[in-house]
């Protein structure tokens, strides 16, 4: 198939080194948690890396693995390298990836003083410098530095024989080689440490046991961090010392490219941008790199769709560009992009919800909008069904919509009716508050899939419980309405609520528009996560609010939810900036007048107005109906869309 005549830059073919990539559209995909008790790449992990491949990716990642022990992480999940167990997997996924015509990239990894030491042995570093758990790792010996050099080209060595084509050495954040080359958190004064030359030492070590290992016909990189952004240091690995780094290897004739991130663990934000930052944000800082360097500069960071990659490489910022959330997201990504189905790919928001909040979490990979992507080996295609059936389904937020999206896919005749005048549900109240806007991507996409399939879809038509439309099968998925189920956290004898606060606006009602704040505004919030984060921002926004007190049972608003995306700091910097007042760690015992109770805790207001960000209970459904989404149980949005895939997968 001929270039995309909108995208001719992206799809053109791109050397590294002695490999040829089909186009410029990369994929890594890291930390994927898609393994299994054996150590090897899972059947799982394959089909995962598999579909990407056969999506036009043209150089797909089989995840970061750890070269030697001292690196292994998740117990029974993660992918081991440092021996031979490896060898019959993942010689497979090469196959496999060849056979989608794409290339196969291993990055060769070493977590450093980031392993904890409950996954069994002490973390090790350049120095004792604590991690950002306050974990403090064993300062490396130079015999045991030899040692970690050595695996490095014995896990090169395997990658040749298994078929892989693409070395990538993990240079970057503050894992282990990373650590050496900062100044903050190397502090040797061995031939390891100190001047720059010294610091650089293990990292020229390292490619040179890789180069002699992999041979004359594997390309071998780098993946380096253009910044750590440290906290508070004087002497920060910047992009001086970056760009300088890799001048210096690429002039020992080391690398044949080099793969640009940015930020560390004590900085993860800029590793693993949120959707309130600026889309393909390391463009200008890349274009530096390209224009000083004589091998090619792949960039990675926020770049979501083909026209932001095929402007960072028609302006010289990179020659091609990397991407691992748009690609759990939508798997054709490229093969869409190159076909003209733009509007068909289904987007990534950088929501982080279900691919980083999950594997924080222990859980494997998946994403909000594609609850396939790590499933492809229970889901490996939706197709046809055998007969073609009338499907009702009434409600019109993510759970219905990608129902209706997969029963028409499945070839059946589907009807949705939504309550209100528009699809989307509490995902579109989401988007409407600020810094989410993204999450309306997804309304979009969903509705345009809706219109492309043919389903009809009724708006403003309530379907009463017991009148349901005619159709072979009924699915509900009419969601869940505000509540005070959260007070039952802590309070599960509290049956009636919050003494005091029968009446009061809902959290989902502000954001609604149903419900009005004015004046000082207190809210009582036992629910955390983005529903109460996104009320308080929109109150913050809101005219005739003078101020705004968030009271919340967390030590730290937001805390639960807001972590394990990586998203609590740059929330709590906003809200100071914005002057919001938070209580934490607080439990309301009874609220009237204006005035909030908090047991042993302080009394506050008065308030003009007393928000409660308390959760949500499902709507009553007929008993034994098919149901997806909230009204089955109040949850997320991967939860809903999972069901869907559940119930009409099925179908």
């Amino acid at each position: 198939m001929p270039p995309h005549p909108h995208y001719p830059a992206l799809f053109s073919p791109l050397r590294l080194g002695p490999v040829a990539l089909k186009n410029r559209a990369t994929m890594a995909a890291h930390g994927m948690r898609l393994g299994d008790d054996s150590g090897a790449i899972s059947p799982r992990h394959q089909a995962y890396i598999a579909a990407r491949a056969k999506g036009g990716a043209s150089l797909v990642s089989a995840s970061s693995l750890p070269v030697h022990p001292t690196s292994q992480t998740f117990a029974g999940l993660q992918i081991r390298i440092a021996g031979d167990d490896l060898l019959p997997s993942l010689t497979a996924t090469a196959d496999a990836v060849h056979a989608a015509g794409a290339k196969l990239a291993v990055t060769l990894w070493h977590g450093g003083y980031n392993v904890t030491w409950l996954a069994g042995r002490a973390a090790v570093g350049p120095s004792a410098v604590a991690n950002s758990m306050g974990q403090v790792p064993k300062a490396l010996s130079v015999v045991e530095i030899e040692e970690l050099i050595e695996a490095y080209g014995a896990a090169a060595a395997r990658c040749r024989e298994a078929g892989v084509d693409v070395l990538e050495v993990q240079t970057s954040t503050d894992y282990l080689l990373g650590s050496f080359l900062s100044p903050v958190l190397n502090r040797r004064t061995d031939d390891y440490g100190g001047s720059f030359d010294n610091r650089l030492r293990i990292v020229r070590a390292v490619l040179e046991s890789v180069r002699n290992a992999a041979g004359a016909n594997l390309a071998v990189g780098i993946r380096t961090s253009i910044a750590h952004h440290m906290p508070g240091a004087d002497e920060d690995y910047d992009a001086a010392a970056s760009l300088k780094t890799v001048t210096a290897l690429q002039q020992d004739g080391l690398l044949d490219y080099v793969s640009l991130m940015s930020g560390s663990y004590r900085a993860a934000t800029h590793t693993i941008p949120t959707m309130a930052q600026p889309r393909a944000s390391l463009a200008e800082p890349a274009r530096t790199f390209s224009e000083a360097l004589d091998i090619p500069v792949i960039v990675a960071n926020r770049v979501r769709t083909a026209k932001e990659a095929e402007s960072m490489i028609d302006s010289g910022a990179a020659a091609a560009v990397a991407m691992a959330r748009t690609w759990i997201a939508e798997p054709d990504w490229a093969r869409k992009y190159e076909a003209g189905e733009d509007a068909q790919v289904r987007p990534c928001v950088s929501c982080s919800q279900a691919c980083q909040g999950f594997l924080a979490r222990g859980l494997r990979v998946s994403c909000i909008g594609n609850p396939f992507a790590g499933r492809e080996v229970e889901f490996p295609s939706l197709g046809k069904a055998d007969t073609g059936q009338r499907i009702a389904i009434i409600g019109g937020g993510p759970a219905g919509m990608e129902a209706a999206r997969l029963a028409a896919v499945r070839g059946h005749d589907v009807s949705l009716y939504e309550a209100s005048a528009a699809l989307g549900g509490q995902l579109a109240w989401a988007a409407a508050a600020p810094y989410r806007a993204e999450m309306g991507l997804l309304v979009d996409w969903w509705t345009a899939e809706l219109k492309r399939l043919g389903v009809t879809v009724a708006f403003n038509h309530v379907v009463a419980a017991d009148e349901p439309p005619a159709a072979d099968k009924v699915i509900w998925a009419i969601g869940a309405e505000p509540s005070q189920s959260a007070v039952g956290k802590l309070r599960p004898a509290l049956f009636d609520g919050i003494p005091g606060a029968v009446g009061l606006a809902h959290g989902r009602d502000i954001l609604a528009g149903t419900r009005e704040a004015t004046g000082r505004v207190l809210v009582i919030d036992e629910e955390g996560g983005w529903p109460a984060v996104s009320l308080v921002e929109t109150l913050v926004g809101q005219a005739g609010v003078s101020s705004v007190t968030v009271a919340t049972t967390e030590y730290q608003f937001g805390l639960a939810e807001l972590s394990v995306t990586r998203e609590l700091s740059e929330v709590m910097a906003r809200l100071r900036e914005t002057g919001v007042r938070v209580v934490p760690g607080v439990t309301a015992t009874h609220v009237g007048e204006g005035i909030a109770v908090f047991g042993d805790g302080p009394r506050l207001g008065r308030f003009n107005t007393i928000v409660l960000s308390t959760g949500t209970s499902s709507r009553p459904i007929p008993d034994g109906a098919l149901a997806v989404g909230d009204c089955v149980a109040p949850r997320s949005i991967w939860a809903a869309t999972n069901d869907a895939l559940n119930l009409v997968g099925a179908l």
